[in-house]
């Protein structure tokens, strides 16, 4: 791939971030896309997930959603994320239940996974896929949508349990119980 097909990538994907964020700015879902401000980083489309939980999350969710940069004229995959941000202060005291529910949530569901970053702060769902750099238009905006789509409602499958269970309010045997 040559430097200006790389840069005619670039500005596709710019213009499926900006349809999805339409998109969600239709149904009146606070969105914008965050322009990095180093070169080679990727454009995000932050999302406000106020539809996410079932009350335990008042502010609700927040998703970020974005392609992984190129990073040679090689590549023949891309990568579309869809991270869903859940909480974003977690206690200590809690921490050993919540990483073993969600060993247990995570080898149940068919992608993606829920995580805890690496400073124990923050509680997200994240789903990566694979893409065809062929991918183009409606095919690709069809691909994106596909997994924005499948983040939000893994998300929402354990959301609701793991910050009971993330605040003490449900115990790690509580939380089984409700897995199938």
């Amino acid at each position: 791939m040559t430097e200006e097909k790389m840069e005619e990538v670039l500005k596709e994907r710019h213009k499926l971030l900006e349809r999805m964020r339409d998109s969600f700015q239709e149904e009146l879902i606070a969105s914008e896309i965050a322009v990095p401000d180093q070169e080679g980083a990727s454009e995000i489309l932050n999302v406000v997930l106020d539809m996410l939980g079932g009350g335990e999350a008042e502010e609700g969710s927040f998703g970020e959603f974005y392609f992984d940069p190129i990073h040679s004229e090689e590549d023949e995959i891309q990568r579309f994320t869809a991270a869903i941000t859940i909480m974003d202060q977690l206690s200590e005291e809690h921490l050993p239940e919540l990483y073993e529910a969600m060993a247990h949530i995570n080898f149940r569901l068919p992608c993606g996974a829920y995580s805890i970053d690496k400073e124990k702060q923050f509680l997200a769902y994240r789903l990566t896929v694979p893409l065809s750099m062929e991918l183009k238009g409606d095919t690709l905006y069809d691909a994106m949508d596909v997994c924005v789509a499948s983040a939000i409602n893994a998300a929402d499958l354990y959301m609701e349990p793991l910050i009971r269970l993330a605040i003490g309010e449900l115990t790690l045997e509580e939380m089984e119980a409700l897995l199938p």
